[in-house]
């Protein structure tokens, strides 16, 4: 498999196909570093309507929202992986690089 059918199954299936290739010893460190944007990603979105559930305000179109700018993450992971380019999204890859550290680099 390339690594870019590598990198658009990761931020196809984020969280499972992420943690795979991220552990695997086999995978390079620009697959590494996407599976790690792709898990935060999904966290981030998994967190945010999580906290928009339990809070008594209503924001209407608030969870319209945050699916859209989840999507269009994803889809701006999956371009980088097609175009070949640097694999760091802007303040993304900054919050994988300090959860994910040590599992991209080693």
């Amino acid at each position: 498999m390339t690594d870019k059918n590598k990198g658009v199954l990761i931020y196809i299936f984020s969280i499972i196909a992420g943690l795979v290739f991220l552990f695997s010893k086999d995978s390079s460190r620009n697959i590494k570093m996407h599976a790690a944007q792709a898990i935060t990603i999904f966290i981030g979105y998994f967190l945010l309507t999580i906290i928009y559930a339990i809070i008594p305000i209503y924001i209407p179109f608030f969870s319209n929202l945050i699916y859209i700018v989840y999507m269009a993450a994803i889809i701006f992971g999956i371009v980088k992986v097609v175009q070949e380019q640097e694999p760091e999204i802007p303040v993304i890859s900054d919050i994988a690089k300090k959860i994910f550290g040590k599992q991209i680099e080693g």
